[in-house]
């Protein structure tokens, strides 16, 4: 499948994609084909691949994260020859009511790390963990219109795009070459994933092949940085006196919602009182890329769809993913040179303690023990996924243009990606297992006492339901993608009321 895919891209880099541009309504999103011009030029750095593998340009952050995309006939995906293994444990939420996709709310208390000597860090178990939302793009794949706000997309056909609003620990800094904005504050950023292929991975632009837009959640919601993946600068990657930094154990609320100037990713720290904000708006430098050369258009992104309802998924993600929370893992493994395996770099001498940030597709690194949040003072606390209401778990919808948050969410799915990674995960779903193999723990969702979700492990003497532990992420979800497990759609334990 590897050279299948590999042929097939080389293929198409040889031909001519010649792009039929017909009349549509103005409420579709629609971007015309560039007509004959000059080549477009790019800087030696930038965004034009958020794994690194463009032909044309080196990445200006050393190891990105990046959305894990399902390859050509349901195979795994290839940037420029190279799988990049992602692990992902999500809870995604699913709801009909109008707004649900495109206008929510959640709460939840971030981890804290403890002083105890020998005692693990969170970003020893996780370099992220982020929410999720399907966005319309039509220089996305598949390449086509897309409505934004409407349940009349079709997902296999409307241009998608896949929103990450990540939020990164503190104490292995700096952002731009490591994780953290500082030693001891957690920050975040709006972050977006494109996929410059054609319908079917016909065609695949090899030089921005998965671009990237990025900027951090800021106090006055002015970007550091050009946040394009045409434009972007070194100043993209760098916090500045703006950036909101927030502290261990804060309660924020967030935002999540469309807007007439773009897509709102808005956090109030209900703990210090202090806020920020992004749109990801044309006027704040956010780009779209043209799929036959990479030239950049600004562009204002706004949600794909009206509701999280079953099926409205981006359908090139590996997760079956819109309206979610996941955790970005199987990163960190300790040591100047980690222990010297190929899966290893990018390496670093600390701050904090010595590690290397690479793929660890053999599964032997910090997340991959049993030094996830348990209660106890070896481990960080773990994050806390409430709700705006007080009571239950998940997100909150409101209609559309509305600030009335009163629709929770009744169904979830727990799903991972990282079967994809395993070397003896196969597309008929042999091999395919959780823990993987070379693991000797896999991390999970827990409920706890008062109705909160937490992630990592049980936590003593305040768990009351583990689903399963890592049996909750059930079977390769074959009909979607081999290399995804999903236990499959369950009533939400602890839906919120009013």
């Amino acid at each position: 499948m590897k050279n299948l895919l590999r042929s097939r891209l080389a293929l198409s880099l040889m031909g001519i994609v010649i792009l039929a541009v017909i009349a549509l309504p103005v409420a579709v999103v629609s971007i015309q084909a560039v007509g004959a011009h000059a080549a477009p030029a790019f800087a030696a750095k930038g965004n034009l691949d958020c794994n690194g593998y463009s032909k044309i340009q080196k990445p200006l952050k050393v190891y990105d994260r990046c959305t894990d995309p399902k390859g050509y006939d349901g195979g795994r995906f290839y940037d420029n020859g190279h799988y990049i293994g992602h692990d992902e444990p999500t809870v995604q939420f699913l709801s009909n009511k109008p707004g649900s996709g495109n206008n929510v709310q959640w709460q939840i208390t971030l981890p804290k790390e403890r002083t105890r000597s020998g005692a693990s860090y969170t970003f020893e178990n996780q370099i992220a963990f982020w929410f999720s939302m399907a966005l319309c793009d039509p220089q996305s794949y598949p390449q086509g219109a897309c409505t934004p706000d409407s349940d009349k997309n079709n997902p296999n056909k409307a241009g998608s795009d896949f929103l990450e609003m990540q939020f990164y620990p503190p104490g292995f800094y700096p952002f731009i070459s490591q994780i953290s904005c500082d030693a001891t504050h957690w920050c975040a950023s709006l972050h977006i994933n494109s996929l410059e292929c054609t319908n079917g991975f016909a065609f695949c632009n090899n030089n921005c092949i998965e671009p990237t837009n990025f900027a951090f959640i800021q106090m006055d919601g002015i970007p550091t940085g050009p946040p394009g993946p045409d434009s972007a600068t070194a100043a993209t990657f760098t916090p500045n006196a703006q950036t909101l930094l927030m502290n261990q154990g804060d309660t924020l609320k967030i935002t999540i919602k469309d807007t007439p100037d773009g897509l709102l990713n808005r956090i109030d720290d209900m703990t210090s009182g202090q806020s920020g904000f992004m749109v990801a708006s044309a006027a704040n430098g956010f780009q779209s890329l043209n799929v036959n050369d990479c030239s950049p258009t600004n562009f204002t992104f706004h949600p794909e769809f009206s509701t999280a309802k079953f099926g409205n998924f981006v359908p090139w993600a590996a997760l079956q993913a819109n309206v979610g929370f996941a955790v970005e893992t199987g990163h960190f493994e300790v040591g100047a040179n980690g222990d010297g395996d190929s899966d290893d770099p990018p390496c670093f001498s600390g701050p904090t303690v010595p590690g290397c940030i690479g793929s660890d597709t053999d599964f032997d690194g910090t997340s991959y023990v049993a030094d996830w949040p348990d209660g106890t003072s070896h481990t960080p606390t773990s994050v806390r996924i409430s709700s705006v209401f007080g009571n239950g778990v998940g997100p909150i919808s409101a209609p559309a243009g509305t600030i009335t948050y009163n629709n929770p969410y009744s169904s979830l799915m727990f799903e991972t990606d990282v079967l994809a990674s395993e070397s003896t995960c196969n597309p008929d779903g042999s091999g395919c297992t959780v823990p993987p193999p070379g693991a000797q723990f896999y991390p999970f969702y827990t409920e706890t006492a008062g109705c909160v979700f937490t992630f990592g492990n049980d936590i003593r003497s305040a768990t009351i339901n583990d689903f399963g532990r890592d049996q909750q992420y059930g079977t390769p979800n074959l009909p979607w993608f081999f290399g995804t497990a999903s236990g499959g759609i369950r009533p939400n334990p602890c839906t919120p009321h009013n």
